[in-house]
């Protein structure tokens, strides 16, 4: 171990110095027209030998989504894998028979994974309290994390875009839904699923004939209506020769999603309700519970979803709620949260003056680390009592999440497990390849460049060699 320690050292204490690339890796990076000072790399034995190959290994990157392995790690150490996330509805006002006169108040818990079929079960023990008619509203206490009244991000100018969702402690189905769209006759029905209870949607698709050129991924879907009577646009074309196609979209502000979510979910349970979902922060904690959840699903399940698919959501809800735990008596800020995982870092002897953590998704331009600081990081995981579970959050190479379709049917498929990266200008891969040899390395490649795009083949090549033992 203190042989990796002092190689981990001496890789992060690198300027920009580079080895010679393998020969299939610079081939690739040549053909993608990829500049030398573009793309850095880190592969390091995981047994205290010296590094396999470093270049530019010191050189701080973006590295898109490859971020979510700092994230995830830190919130496994600080929560352990088993923590779960509580989501509470209690009362404000008096029960008279089946009718609660006054409020429901819904108490955000930071779950970033309660969708419908949650929901569903959570009005289920609401109902089987015999409540019926609820007349007041639901008012949300989001008081759990303070980040701003936004419900995205304008990262790329498309709030439609279920990765632009922002955080929120009362966040439902990632205020996501279904658009599915299929051709009726001489139109095209529109529908969303899970439905938003008293929302209108608005059909302007057009049907185009003729084979498959238009799907439901190019509609544009946008927000419509005022604060208090919002509705939900849905435009452009779409050819007859589609079919039924469906695609996900975020739609409304956090407040108007919960109430159509939670007002569609009642009614379904056989519920009345005669009020609007409200926000107010710090309700009074003493107030009745009703009806709780606790998620069916640990922090080991969520850092799966995170890792295997990249959800951007759901990694910000995990580091926001490390801040939450450490500081129970503060709203989770993204300061908080930025501090939290730095100091965790230290303690591990894992900071490094490179790093740079945003938002902790990737989704940014400003976070950045070294190919040798993430080498390093995935190597402490390796030896930590998160690692089984750590590796297995990774989308295994051609066999599922972001690398089940690359170099499936190759010798190295389903042994390496690589997180993927992906901004404009920017591709990143990170994680573990075990080698024909039986020797597992850590294996970091990140590129930033104008033709970042092209350089697949360059990962791939890379993750090959390491595989075949160099």
């Amino acid at each position: 171990m203190r042989a990796w320690i002092a190689a981990a050292v001496w890789c992060v204490a690198l300027p920009v110095a580079a080895q010679p690339l393998p020969g299939p890796v610079a081939d690739a990076v040549r053909a993608a027209a990829i500049g030398p000072g573009e793309l850095g790399i880190a592969v390091v034995p995981l047994d205290g030998q010296p590094p396999m190959l470093l270049h530019n290994a010191g050189q701080p990157f973006n590295p898109a989504s490859t971020m979510k392995l700092v994230t995830t790690y830190a919130a496994l150490s600080l929560l352990g894998p088993d923590y779960r996330w509580t989501t509470a509805l209690a009362m404000r006002g008096r029960i008279d028979g089946d009718t609660l006169h006054g409020d429901l108040v819904l108490r955000g818990g930071g779950d970033p994974k309660l969708v419908i079929e949650d929901m569903t079960e959570l009005v289920g023990r609401l109902r089987a309290t015999g409540l019926r008619e609820l007349r007041g509203n639901l008012v949300i206490d989001d008081s759990l994390y303070e980040v701003g009244e936004a419900s995205y991000e304008k990262f790329d100018g498309d709030p439609a875009q279920p990765y632009n969702v922002r955080p929120y402690a009362a966040l439902m189905n990632f205020k996501a839904t279904r658009v599915v769209v299929r051709p009726d006759g001489a139109g095209v029905s529109v529908t969303l699923d899970p439905p938003l209870a008293g929302v209108p949607l608005v059909n302007e698709v057009k049907l185009v004939r003729g084979t498959c050129r238009f799907g439901a991924p190019g509609l544009a879907i946008r927000d419509a209506g005022p604060e208090d009577r919002p509705s939900i646009k849905v435009g452009g074309a779409y050819s007859a020769g589609c079919g039924e196609q469906s695609t996900m979209a975020a739609v409304l502000n956090h407040r108007q999603f919960i109430q159509g979510f939670f007002l569609g979910a009642w009614q379904a349970a056989g519920g009345t309700w005669t009020g609007r979902a409200t926000l107010e922060r710090r309700t009074d904690p003493d107030l009745p519970v009703l009806a709780q959840w606790i998620s069916p699903r640990t922090l080991a399940d969520v850092v799966g979803d995170i890792n295997k698919f990249s959800n951007n959501v759901m990694a910000r809800q995990v580091m926001l709620q490390t801040s939450s735990e450490l500081a129970p008596r503060q709203p989770a800020t993204l300061e908080r949260a930025r501090r939290a995982v730095t100091g965790w870092l230290e303690r591990r002897g894992l900071r490094s003056p490179e790093l740079v953590i945003d938002n902790g998704s990737g989704l940014s331009r400003q976070e950045r680390i070294s190919p040798a600081s993430m080498a390093r990081l995935l190597a402490d995981a390796a030896r930590s009592d998160q690692a089984d579970v750590f590796r297995a959050s990774l989308p295994v190479v051609g066999v599922d999440g972001t690398m089940k379709t690359r170099l499936r049917g190759e010798p190295i498929a389903g042994r390496a497990w690589i997180k993927t990266g992906s901004l404009n200008d920017v591709r990143s891969i990170a994680g573990y390849v075990d080698a024909a040899s039986g020797r597992r390395y850590a294996v970091v490649m990140l590129v930033n460049g104008p033709r970042a795009a092209g350089s697949a083949a360059a990962q791939d090549a890379l993750l090959r060699w390491v595989h075949a033992g160099g």
